[in-house]
């Protein structure tokens, strides 16, 4: 026993395409698709479609009708949301915590940056007083080499 045709519609914004078939399988086949249309959403069973009388008529043959046309495919588009309102007193409390932030880190930096120079300068310091040891030191060993060299003679 055959098994009874149905009417399966899809449509691309641009045109209708209808066909009658036993299954899905067999619509999508006709339509010459690897997609899922019937799993997106976008394919379904419509036997009150304008086309279905055409496509049980030619079963197996894929109806196409023109279809809205872009002004309707773009007010088929979903709507953009709205942006949440957001509470005055919220966002000024916001606003104000990250002013404080902001100026809590410029505080941060500018201690840093003292503190780098305080160390730089601490730095130059014992650079300053190595040397000037090391110099008394080269003048006193070769003073006291002086002395043992003098004495050995």
């Amino acid at each position: 026993m055959a098994r009874a045709l149905k009417v399966f519609t899809w449509s691309d914004g641009f045109h209708r395409y209808t066909v009658a078939a036993t299954s899905r399988a067999k619509a999508l086949a006709a339509w010459e698709t690897d997609r899922d249309l019937f799993k997106e959403g976008v394919a379904e069973e419509a036997p009150d479609a304008p086309d279905a009388k055409a496509a049980l008529a030619a079963a197996g043959a894929v109806i196409r009708r023109a279809e809205g046309g872009l002004k309707s495919a773009v007010d088929r588009l979903p709507k953009a949301r709205p942006k949440p309102k957001v509470d005055s007193q919220a966002e000024t409390a916001r606003k104000k915590a990250l002013a404080e932030a902001e100026a809590a880190l410029d505080a941060a930096e500018a201690e840093q940056r003292d503190a780098e120079a305080d160390l730089e300068r601490r730095r130059r310091a014992l650079d300053a007083e190595a040397a000037a040891i090391s110099g008394s030191w080269a003048k006193r060993r070769a003073a006291l080499e002086k002395t043992i060299a003098r004495l050995r003679r």
